[in-house]
């Protein structure tokens, strides 16, 4: 599970890193393949997330009127989705070694 999320942080840093402007494609093609990858994982909500992205992303660069507010806010939606997957992921790591007894 935490490679799948080390994962899906990566699409969406080298989405951020090329831009929103310059993605093309491919990229989209990527965040949909990650978002099925997550479905498939369990990760339900991680999936609809990135496979929105792929979507708004594909719509982005058919449209003449360029407007990235709803794409930025699910690209922000999705990270903040993987560190409270993250954060959980911790919190059942201390409660299964507390629960076996060993120390935090």
């Amino acid at each position: 599970m935490r490679e799948l999320l080390d994962e899906l942080e990566r699409g969406l840093t080298d989405l951020l890193q090329m831009g929103l402007a310059t993605a093309g494609p491919d990229m989209a093609l990527r965040l949909e393949d990650l978002g099925t990858r997550a479905e498939n994982a369990g990760l339900h909500t991680g999936g609809a997330l990135f496979s929105e992205i792929a979507r708004l992303l594909s719509e982005r660069s058919h449209s003449l009127l360029k407007t990235d507010r709803s794409l930025t806010a699910a690209v922000f939606r999705a990270e903040h989705y993987i560190t409270l997957c993250r954060t959980r992921m911790t919190e059942e790591d201390i409660r299964s070694r507390w629960q076996e007894g060993g120390t935090v």
